[in-house]
């Protein structure tokens, strides 16, 4: 579990220029969204893809090429409509093998022309819903299957999803964590009403990826590392907008250094760089220590705060929002990709206090180290989020004005790279 540094440098003060101000109904970009093939047609913002490696797919072999057979032979007590079989290092399921046959229930059926190798197999009835899946099946070895439906010794995985949020799940992806592909939509022609709830069967224990998603495919909620075994429930919460009188005051995607940030200010410890590639980029050269800059021009008492922040270096590094009248005094939110934890610290009189929150963990969190932080102060509440959905909220009336903050921590680790991108404020007017 990670500490409070005893270390801490605040970053030299800078008056903005050229401040891009004034009324807008700007919303957060509160969450990177992946590409996937079921774009919508309707125009939508363009944000961030999912950061993940992503390695060349395995081709999926044809029906048909020279190979030996797989038997199959249907217990499961339904009609088998589709069957899918690709090799498993594969990103996609590939093309049906049945084409317009079916596998009645009690039936036999051998797929000719399947070459030697390991393969993954999904059997789905006639609606698309997974009847029984198989995983790294070596084909020179196995050559008959028997889907009976039910789970296998060790027990199938079932994921219970409740929607909690405002807006009807129209998309679910269910992605094991190594993948680097979000995969097809799991609901086919189902959805989840608000207040509803869908269960899912068949998912071999694992730790995976779950995306909600709407009718246009807009991300509702996404989580990540979620250790599926048994039975498992997800309650989708949701995004959450910025309050109706909030007033977008700034923001800076960093494309240029209008604002004058960095100014390649470097010393022993630290390098301030100036923007680069869209992103303003603290490069913190020890372990134990935190490196923020302000955004100057204005202090506030009841504001919205938000950041793009990716880290690389040192594995346990932090990304940090901070709030606060100088550099002696500030609330300090801080997201821990590597571990999947968040902590609000508080710093009076430049001496760490006591923590307001303490590490927690949230599946919110992408550990391939993009996420966005916000933090929101309205009537002596403040309220933390990750990639858009409410993490804590804390009673505090501490600072009764003050500016915005943006940086990062290392912990063990040194040499540890922040890079922001997206800052915006809103002042709640």
């Amino acid at each position: 579990m990670k500490k409070i540094h005893w270390v801490l440098l605040a970053a030299a003060m800078l008056i903005l220029a050229n401040l891009a101000c004034g009324p807008s109904d700007v919303t957060p970009t509160q969450e990177p969204q992946p590409t996937k093939e079921q774009a919508p047609t309707e125009e939508v913002v363009e944000e961030p893809t999912r950061v993940r490696a992503t390695p060349e797919p395995t081709s999926v072999p044809e029906a048909g090429a020279s190979g030996g057979g797989l038997e199959i032979v249907n217990q499961s007590g339904a009609n088998i409509w589709y069957v899918y079989l690709s090799p498993s290092k594969a990103d996609e399921w590939g093309e049906d093998w049945l084409g317009d046959d079916i596998i009645q229930d009690g039936e036999t059926y051998v797929i000719e022309g399947v070459p030697d190798g390991i393969y993954d197999l999904r059997a789905e009835d006639k609606d698309g819903e997974a009847i029984e899946l198989a995983w790294e099946m070596d084909l020179e070895d196995v050559t008959s299957l028997t889907i009976t439906g039910a789970a296998p010794a060790g027990g199938m995985a079932s994921l219970e999803v409740l929607n909690g949020s405002d807006s009807i799940i129209t998309y679910l992806y269910v992605s094991p964590t190594d993948s680097a592909s979000w995969g097809e939509d799991v609901l086919g022609a189902d959805v989840i009403e608000v207040e509803g709830s869908h269960v899912l069967d068949g998912f071999p224990p694992g730790s995976y990826d779950i995306q909600a998603a709407d009718e246009i495919d807009t991300v509702i909620e996404s989580v990540f590392n979620v250790d599926l075994s048994g039975q498992r429930t997800w309650t989708v919460a949701g995004k959450a907008g910025v309050p109706a009188n909030a007033v977008l005051r700034f923001e800076d995607d960093f494309s240029d250094n209008r604002n004058d940030w960095g100014l390649d200010t470097e010393d022993d410890e630290v390098h301030y760089m100036r923007p680069s590639g869209g992103e303003y980029c603290i490069l913190i050269k020890g372990n134990q220590f935190t490196a923020w800059e302000w955004y100057e021009p204005f202090r506030t008492d009841e504001f919205v705060a938000e950041v793009a922040c990716t880290l690389s270096g040192a594995e346990d590094a932090s990304c940090g929002l901070g709030f606060g009248p100088d550099g002696d005094n500030l609330y300090w939110f801080e997201v821990s990709p590597f571990d999947q934890t968040y902590a609000l610290f508080l710093l009076e009189n430049d001496s760490w206090q006591e923590n307001l929150i303490d590490w927690a963990p949230s599946k919110n969190i992408d550990p391939g180290r993009s996420n966005y932080l916000s933090m929101e102060r309205v009537n002596g509440i403040v309220s933390l989020y990750v990639n858009g959905v409410l993490l804590e909220q804390i009673e505090s009336q501490r600072f009764p004005t003050g500016r915005i903050g943006v940086g990062g921590s290392t912990y063990e680790e040194a040499n540890g790279t922040v890079c922001l991108d997206d800052l915006r404020v809103w002042r709640l007017e």
